[in-house]
């Protein structure tokens, strides 16, 4: 009877351990970080981790996680695939709960997501070859993700060794997405080598509208191109707040801004920075920022330990944004900007403006060149022309006689002048060009000029192609010396 009681006892109160056991199947420092996230009901956050931390999902699949929470919903999306889980509490066990009906996998390596309302978005990432430009959603009817249709692609993916930012501000009732540059392969498929579209671009959620906003300032590109990893970034409602060298940083793309946090608050943040992760011995830890809301994390994990994390604020207040900054350029903020850069360095400017007048005028005056006298004039185009050879002589008249006509001389009729009609490409192409190298090299001997005598312009009719013509300056001289 005693036996009986104690297997009815186990059965009753032990069961709940081991069925948590036997459910939980996360690490100890991924349930730690998903109940901390859980454990707020009312802010948002979104960042991403690599695959060291897999949540025991099939890593080989995906290069990293987004985490995307708002309120009470928490959400694991692995990139690179189409998989969508809901992370749930149930009675203190972790459960992942898969939402998806996707097969394919492979497409949206780097991506983004974002929760805007109630609807999970993404965009951007790599996959089969291709840098996606494409805003998508996950469909709570099909359970799988939909495209939404716009008017153009903006191609762009966000790993650790690229400068480029999505934004999006969830809590705007006018949602939209800013992004900083976009990337392409020029010789692809020759190469995967890409290159970035410095220009700063916002997708309207409402309008499904792609607008280019203008041009990446240069100085806020060097500041960010220097950033090597994506550790940390946060999304604070308007602001978009980012680290380079233990120096923090903020953008307001609404406002067309960045600058810098005040010393004391950089300061601040970079002594809780080095607290934390100054003693990485092993090489294997972990570190990542996030924020809950206004509430910023510094986290980190060790293999087999559970997770640290201090917990602090970032203090908008000490932003410096009396010394801010464009982020892009186009026809409006290039006012905002000399304005801007004038009031910042007048005295420096108008000194060096007044120096480069003061050269401009010294130089002129001791190097101003006389003009040359028409007799001397004709005397130089005359010993030009006696120094040409018979068939350089032939291609100056049949230059003047097309000239004439309005017309430019063809490289077929060069080629016969020249006697190389019936060469291969490659000799007729170098025998013409070293022919009018030639003559213009002794026209700016003879006559002092700078500019050359001939010039060649693309065919119109074949692009490939080149015709020769007289420089208009010089056609009165020209004709002068074909008369006599």
């Amino acid at each position: 009877m005693k036996k009986i009681i104690t297997i009815l006892f186990s059965i009753t109160f032990l069961h709940p351990v081991f069925a948590q056991k036997e459910i939980n199947l996360l690490k100890k420092h991924e349930i730690s970080l998903l109940k901390l996230l859980l454990a707020d009901s009312t802010q948002n956050a979104n960042f991403v981790l690599n695959n060291n931390v897999n949540f025991e999902l099939d890593n080989f699949l995906f290069s990293s996680t987004n985490i995307i929470k708002k309120g009470k919903q928490l959400f694991l999306q692995p990139l690179g695939t189409g998989q969508l889980y809901q992370v749930i509490d149930k009675k203190g066990v972790i459960q992942l709960n898969r939402m998806d009906k996707t097969v394919f996998s492979g497409v949206n390596f780097y991506a983004q997501n974002f929760l805007i309302k109630d609807t999970l978005f993404q965009y951007g990432g790599t996959g089969f070859w291709q840098i996606r430009g494409i805003v998508t959603y996950f469909s709570k009817n099909t359970n799988q993700w939909e495209l939404i249709l716009a008017n153009r692609a903006v191609q762009c993916f966000f790993d650790d060794y690229k400068d480029a930012i999505v934004h999006v501000n969830e809590k705007d009732p006018n949602p939209k997405m800013y992004v900083t540059n976009s990337y392409y392969y020029p010789n692809y498929p020759r190469t995967f080598q890409s290159e970035a579209v410095d220009s700063c671009y916002v997708f309207d959620f409402n309008l499904r509208e792609w607008k280019t906003l203008g041009k990446l300032n240069p100085s806020f590109k060097s500041i960010f191109k220097a950033k090597q990893y994506r550790s940390f970034e946060l999304h604070l409602d308007n602001y978009y707040v980012f680290q380079n060298q233990l120096e923090f940083y903020w953008m307001n793309f609404e406002k067309n801004q960045y600058g810098q946090f005040s010393i004391k608050e950089s300061e601040r943040l970079r002594q809780i920075w080095l607290t934390l992760y100054n003693n990485n011995r092993t090489k294997q830890q972990i570190e990542f920022q996030f924020n809950i809301g206004n509430d910023l994390y510094y986290a980190k994990m060790n293999p087999g330990k559970d997770l640290e994390w201090i917990k602090t604020s970032i203090n908008l207040a000490e932003m410096n944004v009396n010394q801010a900054n464009p982020i892009y350029i186009n026809n409006q903020s290039w006012g905002e900007t000399i304005v801007y850069l004038f009031n910042k360095y007048k005295t420096l400017l108008l000194l060096i403006i007044i120096a480069i007048f003061s050269f401009i005028a010294i130089r002129t005056r001791i190097f101003k060149r006389k003009s040359i006298p028409k007799e001397l004039t004709t005397i130089l185009y005359q010993n030009f022309y006696n120094s040409l050879t018979i068939i350089e002589k032939e291609l100056i008249e049949a230059l003047y006689q097309q000239n004439s006509k309005g017309e430019e001389l063809s490289t077929k009729s060069i080629n016969k002048i020249i006697g190389v009609q019936q060469k291969d490409t490659l000799t007729q192409n170098k025998s013409r060009s070293d022919h009018f190298i030639k003559i213009n090299q002794k026209f700016k001997m003879t006559t002092q000029h700078s500019d050359p005598l001939i010039i060649k312009n693309r065919d119109k009719a074949d692009k490939r192609q080149y015709n020769y013509d007289l420089n208009h300056l010089y056609v009165m001289e020209i004709e002068k010396i074909m008369k006599e």
